[in-house]
This record gives C-alpha cells, structure tokens and sequence, in this order.
C-alpha cells in the first residue's frame, strides 16, 4: 500500500462502506509467473480466474471472509510485495 494518509482514508472509506464481518471481493491482475505466488495466499478461498488475450497475465477475483477493515488492509500489503501484480 501506499502512504499511512492513503492507508487511513482507504480504511475509513471500507468502514464507510461495509459492515464487519462480511464477504470482500478482492481483484489482481498477476504476471502469469507470479500466479502461485499469489494464490498460495488465498490457498482456502474461492478464486475465479481468467487469462488475458496475450497470455501473459491472469485476472483473479477472489470472495473472501474478513472481519475488519483492517482485515482487507492486511491482505493487500501481504499482496502488494509480491512484483508485478496490479490491484484493482
């Protein structure tokens, strides 16, 4: 994620919009190496995928649990240091 002012206003516009607990829906676009990677943390939830035309990256939607805004926060850092994924 980005900077803790970003962080901050992304947590209050989740809580602004959601009650806890509930189903999040998560999207990535994932270079097609970096697809086990990215899986391997959603290894117990639902995941749809789809290849793009060219092959070289997967879209992956994922419903999952969580229990806070801080929940879906966590799950996106874990996410954004793996290279090259792009999160929608």
């Amino acid at each position: 994620m980005c900077n803790d002012k970003s962080i901050a206003s992304f947590k209050s516009a989740l809580d602004d919009n959601h009650e806890w607990p509930c189903i999040y829906t998560f999207k990535f676009i994932v270079p097609k190496e970096k697809c086990t990677e990215v899986l391997s943390l959603f290894a117990d939830d639902p995941v749809s995928e789809r290849p793009s035309k060219s092959g070289r990256y997967i879209s992956y939607t994922m419903d999952m649990h969580v229990e806070s805004a801080d929940h879906v926060i966590s799950i996106y850092n874990r996410v954004s240091h793996i290279q090259g994924v792009i999160t929608l």
